[in-house]
C-alpha cells in the first residue's frame, strides 16, 4: 500500500512517501502550510497514494494540544475530501531528530515527515507479525 505521511506544521508541510510494497520512505517535499491540501491532492492523485500518516504532535506527556487539534482538523479534510485512509502516528521527537540529522539548519519537514513514515511501517510490520504468531 502506498502511504504519504504528513508532518504538518503552522507554516510549512512536510511529506513523505513509500514504496507500494511499504519498505522505504523517503522524504517528498515541503509545502507553505496554506498549500497543503491542494498538494497532498495533487500527490495523491499522481503517485497513486491509498492512505495518509498523519503526524500528531502530542506533548510529552502524551496529550494533544492546539497543533495536534490542527493535524486531525487536517486528517478529516483529507479523509472527507479525498476519500483515504488517514491513520495518525504519534509524532514527538521527530522534528528534532530530522533537524540533528541534516545538522546544517534547513528545514526538514519533510525528512520529519519520512521518519514518521518509518516509524509507522515499522509499527505495520511488527503487528504483522505478532498476529502470525497468534
Amino acid at each position: 500500500m502506498r502511504w504519504l505521511a504528513v508532518d504538518a506544521g503552522t507554516v510549512r508541510v512536510g511529506l513523505a512517501i513509500c514504496d507500494p510494497e511499504e519498505r522505504i520512505a523517503v522524504p517528498l517535499e515541503i509545502v507553505s502550510a496554506s498549500a497543503a491540501y491542494p498538494a497532498i491532492r495533487a500527490i495523491a492523485a499522481r503517485e497513486r497514494v491509498e492512505g495518509v500518516v498523519m503526524g500528531l504532535p502530542l506533548h510529552m506527556g502524551g496529550s494533544e494540544g492546539d497543533s495536534a487539534v490542527m493535524a486531525r482538523r487536517l486528517g478529516k479534510r483529507i479523509a472527507a475530501g479525498l476519500h483515504l485512509a488517514v491513520e495518525y502516528e504519534d509524532e514527538r521527537l521527530t522534528s528534532s531528530e530530522a533537524a540533528r540529522l541534516t545538522g546544517n539548519g534547513r528545514p526538514a519537514d519533510d525528512l520529519a515527515a519520512a521518519l514518521i513514515l518509518e516509524q509507522f511501517l515499522a509499527r505495520r510490520r511488527a503487528e504483522a507479525r505478532d498476529a502470525g504468531r497468534a
